[in-house]
């Protein structure tokens, strides 16, 4: 199997933040695995968000410029992702955004050496969803799709559940109660 290049640059970019991180490069590592992270985020979204996007130019012009927390949350509510990616995603995008924003007033090196390693970590969790949505055909579904998908039907299941088996019982019951009391009475 031949890789694309945008698979080759994907390993490129691993083996790049890999190596920093174990030559305790953690800022380098960091903020590698923040760019193909997001990278592939924005790629999967632009995929798999195209047929809501289509419907509206001026949408469509703005969605290039989408932040992480709105791509998130559009993939979610689209069910293009389940809700524990998300929260992954989300929980990632917390613990990057901390350390970005609070990058020049830490004291204390040896805890932002910390801060760096456990949101590299966290990043490292989401290589299974980067993996999917990079080596997936285009034609196929991702398991976050398929996740997703058969999160909202659960979902659907459990709260349809009690109704329909009302519907069901409900007459047996009735019957089984007017039974009930016939023998009661005599």
């Amino acid at each position: 199997m031949s890789l694309s290049n945008r698979q080759k640059n994907y390993r490129y970019f691993v083996d790049q933040a890999e190596k920093a991180f174990f030559e305790s490069k953690f800022l380098e590592a960091f903020l590698i695995q923040s760019c193909i992270i997001e990278g592939v985020l924005k790629d999967y979204a632009s995929t798999k968000l195209a047929p809501f996007l289509d419907r509206s130019t001026t949408l469509k012009r703005k969605s290039k410029n989408f932040e992480f927390t709105r791509l998130l949350d559009e993939l979610l509510l689209t069910g293009n992702i389940n809700k524990d990616l998300y929260e992954n995603l989300s929980k990632y995008k917390r613990k990057r955004n901390e350390i970005v924003h609070n990058i020049l007033k830490h004291d204390d090196k040896k805890v932002l050496i910390k801060e760096l390693k456990e949101a590299y970590q966290l990043g490292r969790h989401m290589k299974g969803f980067i993996v999917d949505e990079m080596l997936k055909s285009r034609k196929g579904k991702t398991l976050a799709e398929l996740a997703a998908k058969q999160e909202a039907i659960l979902s659907e299941v459990t709260s349809e559940l009690p109704k329909a088996m009302a519907r069901e019982f409900d007459p047996m019951f009735k019957k089984l109660n007017r039974d009930l009391k016939k023998l009661a009475n005599k």
